[in-house]
């Protein structure tokens, strides 16, 4: 979004153009930029589920979700890495509790309108105070958003939380305009145009990022249900969609399809049930950690569609006093288990700190999500199979020589998780003494048997937040800590890492606890027609990062 760059490459590419050709010299100032970009005449079109709202803050499909990244910006966009990079934000300052945001200057809407800061409010408390909102969950810590100028706006927290400003790509729409009957007043790369009754997308000459790449118009193709976006992109009405690969009923998207993978905060993990006395012991958990060889399981069941994680945070952290690793460690697995199951150290977590229980905490806020709609959990809900259908304790159906017998449960409907299941199990099902049978079970079952706390260890998902807020899975009554886990030290180490004061302490604390099992986030997929765009670099929450770069061959 930084058009000066742009400008100078649009300057450079005309020398060069010039010179070649022999043409008179040409001067171009910095404040004249050209726009030389080849335009295609290619079509492409994107679903537009017409019962869902113009508001984009308050529209929670998926299919106008992709539509609203080309029209709409935040202060925010995170990046590949989950770094937030500046877009309306010119700079902020902050101490994990109180943050100002100051706007770009000279920003304006389609309509010509300048950005201000009331804009900024409106949009963010219109999120706040609407539970219907898809980014109503990323702002239940914000106690006040004011406008301290018209381009200063003031945010505080409850709590600390140093990574916030990776919550703030939520679209920023003109005050007021959200009333109009049309599109609310964006600030994107391309605004809404109706010709016709026909509707299409074409480039905000307004826009701040500058010329855009090589697709200037876009053709909105009307659904009028949430399900048809697939069969429109296959007859090729419509060109670009996102479309989970690990799914329980993944697209057919044979043919002339380009296929394009973004890094995720879906993470896939295992998790423990802590009225089970022997998983309450840490080193059992590291142990069963150790076993797991993460990369061959994201090669190979996961379809290579998933990056592999010891740690629940995307990307994996580096520094010397941490170890990372992604392979399969059977020599240390078998060392922790006999430490553990003979009694030689301790395990890790005192009895004060674990509930063991078996209560499965605060369930209000895990309603079932179908997990094909897994992007849109932008709360940090589970849209997973996780979950057990049976009471498998270890007491029970232990066969001689075996001294860690327990059931690894699974959603039936994914068949994806089913053959990562039955691959973790058998990695541990190598280790001497050890028995686990995967319990295989539908969906809605499966949740219940969450809910219930009727599991051993389930394989999880889940859709965590950009900031990677591991409260809801970790701290004590957390709306997804199944499993009763509860640890104050850890607890205190969370509240230390969102507060940036020690953020390598919790990773330190995480890989000693293991208090869930991390197995690999996730990647996101956005299919696209063969061919249609060179240079496609999507970030994980917009389809149409860097379309100032989008050419066409």
């Amino acid at each position: 979004m930084k058009w000066k760059k742009r400008v100078l490459a649009a300057c450079l590419s005309a020398l060069c153009l010039l010179s070649a050709c022999g043409l008179p010299d040409l001067i171009v100032g910095e404040d004249e930029p050209v726009d030389n970009v080849k335009v295609s005449d290619a079509y492409f079109g994107l679903a537009w589920y017409q019962n869902g709202t113009l508001n984009p803050v308050l529209d929670n499909t998926s299919i106008n979700r992709v539509l609203c990244e080309a029209m709409y910006e935040g202060l925010f966009e995170v990046t590949s890495n989950f770094t937030a990079e500046n877009v309306l934000c010119e700079s902020y300052t902050g101490d994990g509790t109180t943050f100002t945001f100051t706007l770009r200057e000279g920003i304006t809407f389609w309509s010509g309108e300048t950005l201000a800061a009331r804009d900024v409010v409106a949009s963010l408390q219109t999120a706040q105070f609407n539970e219907a909102s898809p980014y109503h969950n990323r702002l239940a810590e914000v106690s006040s958003i004011e406008a301290l100028s018209d381009r200063e706006v003031r945010i505080v927290l409850t709590s600390p939380n140093i990574n916030f400003p990776r919550l703030l790509d939520i679209p920023v729409y003109r005050s007021g305009s959200e009333n109009s009957g049309s599109f609310a007043d964006g600030t994107g790369p391309f605004q809404p145009v109706e010709n016709d009754r026909q509707w299409t997308l074409e480039a905000n000459a307004n826009w701040h990022g500058g010329f855009l790449g090589s697709i200037r118009k876009i053709t909105l193709v009307a659904m009028t249900r949430a399900d048809a976006a697939m069969s429109s992109f296959q007859t090729g009405d419509v060109s670009l969609m996102r479309a989970a690969r690990i799914a329980p009923d993944p697209p057919s998207v044979g043919g002339s399809v380009d296929t394009v993978q973004t890094t995720s905060a879906s993470l896939h993990y295992l998790g423990i049930n802590y009225a089970n006395s022997q998983l309450a012991n840490a080193k059992v958990r590291q142990a069963l950690s150790a076993a797991l060889a993460r990369q061959s399981l994201c090669d190979t069941q996961l379809q290579t569609f998933a990056d592999p994680a010891v740690l629940p945070v995307n990307p994996q952290p580096t520094g010397e006093d941490l170890t990372i690793n992604l392979s399969a460690d059977a020599t240390r697995a078998a060392q922790l288990l006999d430490e553990a199951l003979n009694g030689t150290s301790d395990t890790g977590a005192s009895d004060e700190d674990t509930d063991t229980t078996g209560e499965s905490g605060d369930t209000d806020e895990t309603d079932s999500a179908d997990e094909s709609d897994s992007y849109d959990s932008e709360d940090g809900y589970d849209d997973t199979d996780s979950g057990n259908g049976e009471d498998g304790g270890t007491d029970s159906g232990r066969s001689s020589g075996v001294s860690l017998s327990f059931r690894l449960l699974v959603n039936s409907d994914n068949a994806f998780k089913v053959s990562a299941a039955e691959q973790i199990a058998a990695s541990w099902n190598a280790l001497e003494g050890v028995s686990v049978t995967v319990d295989k079970q539908p969906y809605e079952t499966f949740v219940s048997m969450l809910q219930s706390g009727s599991f051993d260890v389930y394989y999880g998902e889940t859709q965590l937040t950009a900031d990677f807020d591991l409260r809801p899975l970790l701290n004590a009554g957390g709306s997804l800590n199944y499993g009763g886990y509860s640890n104050e030290d850890m607890t205190s180490a969370i509240a230390a890492a969102r507060s940036g004061e020690d953020v390598s302490g919790f990773y330190r604390l995480f890989q000693e606890q293991m208090p869930i099992i991390p197995i690999a986030f996730e990647r996101g997929q956005i299919i696209l027609r063969k061919g249609l765009i060179d240079n496609y670099a999507p970030s994980p929450y917009n389809a149409f990062a860097g379309v100032e770069t989008w050419t066409t061959s």
